[in-house]
């Protein structure tokens, strides 16, 4: 059964604003679930670069390129992780690096290493570039080490040892991190896609099933007015063709008795003629509502 046009407008409007509104709640939840995930995973790096920092640092170990299981002892657990530490003295000469994991440097030069720790002061615990990559550091005084600093929170919280202007910046590679977040958002993309996709289909299959009984309704309507109108056209033209026949013989009875003179021809005539006039005029009226109800009917389909 065809839809009507006004119904089938009504139901597009209604399937648009419920894909609209599922598309608004979808992103909402979405960024609800995604950004503590995101949060989770850079507080989780950040952990990780206070633990490798709080490990010891070997200068002359490392300075000579001694590899005895590694200067600082670290133990990197995951196929990502890419760190490196860098010693520097009072005035920022750069005395041993060393790094490691996945993606490091494994011959950092000294310019490279007084880059690192130039940004690093720059920036401060924010991330920053470096040779394509996203780092975070933090520095320590040179034997403050050993869990003698906390940055949760990005901020150096305290130093046990005094400050000898010599330091220690652990820098903790953070590209994944937006590989993660890139991934992350791409997911939520396809998925709300598949939910708004499947609400949509849900919202017009529902506002089908709802509007048909109206349709049907309509339909009804319509079969009754064509009915009615064919019953009413049909005594309609039985009226028009007696009206055609009264109204000839009346102009031939004028006639006749104009030639004949006989009595008052407008006492034969004009009365019967005036009625004539009254019937046509209201059989032509209702023609006319006839048509412009099958008009209006026609135009609704």
């Amino acid at each position: 059964m065809k839809m009507s046009r006004d119904l089938a407008v009504f139901r597009r409007r209604i399937v648009v604003v419920s894909a609209v509104l599922v598309a608004l709640c979808t992103a909402a939840c979405m960024t609800l679930l995604a950004v503590p995930l995101i949060n989770a995973d850079m507080t989780m790096r950040r952990h990780m670069l206070e633990e490798f920092s709080n490990q010891p640092f070997d200068v002359e170990r490392t300075g000579a390129g001694i590899e005895a299981h590694g200067t600082s002892g670290l133990i990197v657990a995951g196929a990502d992780i890419s760190w490196c530490r860098v010693a520097v003295d009072e005035s920022d000469k750069m005395l041993a690096v060393e790094c490691g994991g996945a993606a490091a440097v494994d011959r950092l030069s000294e310019s490279g290493a007084t880059q690192l720790v130039r940004l690093r002061d720059e920036v401060g615990s924010q991330p920053f570039s470096f040779d394509g990559r996203r780092w975070i550091g933090l520095w320590q005084p040179l034997g403050a080490q050993d869990g003698a600093v906390t940055v949760s929170n990005g901020n150096v919280a305290a130093v046990e040892a005094a400050p000898t202007g010599r330091r220690v910046y652990t820098f903790l590679d953070v590209t994944p991190h937006g590989e993660y977040v890139a991934s992350l958002i791409l997911r939520c993309i396809s998925s709300g896609a598949v939910i708004v996709l499947c609400a949509t289909a849900v919202a017009a299959f529902a506002t089908t099933r709802s509007l048909r009984p109206v349709r049907e309704t309509r339909e009804r309507e319509r079969k009754f007015v064509l009915s009615a109108s064919h019953e009413l056209k049909t005594p309609l033209m039985a009226i028009t063709s007696a009206c055609d026949v009264l109204e000839a013989e009346a102009a031939i009875s004028s006639d006749v008795s104009g030639d004949l003179s006989i009595g008052d021809a407008s006492v034969g005539v004009d009365s019967p003629s005036r009625w004539l006039g009254i019937i046509r005029e209201a059989s032509d009226e209702m023609a006319r509502s006839i048509s412009d109800m099958l008009r209006s009917l026609d135009g609704g389909v």
